[in-house]
């Protein structure tokens, strides 16, 4: 699972990794990304362009009825995508990269959770996750997404047993390619390479989403 996470690179930046072309919406640093939060997610449109596009985190695959709280999961089990409808024509067609600079995930029994951060061993670099996206938002004039979760890796599985699945950047184009078939797409979402991620216990601040600040990535022993 992934509840929590961070993003507070510089747009230039995250558009030159992604390899986007055109930017839709600006952001400033989120340390402290939540449910329901607006953050910019790539994809390719119809043309084939790559485009980096403010979206509401909280999948919506169909518009509710009148009166009714409409169904927004911020995550999308890999062995799910090919079974449920709900899944199924954003994982042909819709699938999304979802820049990152680290999540936060709780270890522990319930009332007494640690919260950890997990990121790049080298910390100038940025995450990935696998996502899909729809073209239905609770939000007006926006498009909503789903962070893709897979198998946790030996870092992970003490804290976790779900992880996000993160692509690689030689792994962007395939994912983005309307025309890869399923069987190619679901061998990318494994999980990420132990040597390649660090975690560390942070404050437990950050489950308070009106938090927001550098602090909340760093180290932290008041427990």
């Amino acid at each position: 699972m992934c509840g929590r996470y961070a993003l507070f690179k510089l747009m230039d930046e995250i558009d030159h990794f992604l390899g986007v072309l055109e930017r839709k919406g600006e952001i400033t640093p989120n340390y402290n990304v939540a449910p329901t939060h607006t953050m910019p997610v790539a994809y390719v449109d119809e043309d084939g362009k790559r485009i980096a596009e403010n979206m509401h985190w909280g999948f919506m695959g169909w518009k509710p009825k009148d009166g009714k709280k409409p169904f927004l999961p911020i995550n999308t089990r890999d062995d799910s995508l090919t079974k449920k409808p709900m899944w199924q024509r954003a994982f042909q067609s819709r699938r999304c990269l979802i820049p990152m600079n680290g999540f936060y995930e709780w270890q522990g029994p319930k009332g007494k959770k640690t919260p950890h951060y997990i990121h790049p061993k080298n910390d100038g670099e940025l995450l990935v996750a696998a996502g899909i996206f729809s073209d239905f938002s609770p939000i007006d004039g926006t498009r909503s997404y789903s962070i893709i979760t897979t198998k946790p890796n030996s870092i992970m599985e003490s804290i976790h047993d779900r992880m996000p699945a993160f692509l690689h950047p030689s792994e962007f184009d395939a994912w983005l390619d309307p025309d890869r078939p399923d069987d190619l797409l679901l061998d990318m979402l494994q999980p990420y390479p132990d040597d390649a991620l660090s975690e560390h216990i942070v404050s437990k601040a950050v489950g308070n989403v009106r938090n927001n600040e550098p602090g909340l990535v760093e180290p932290s022993t008041l427990f």
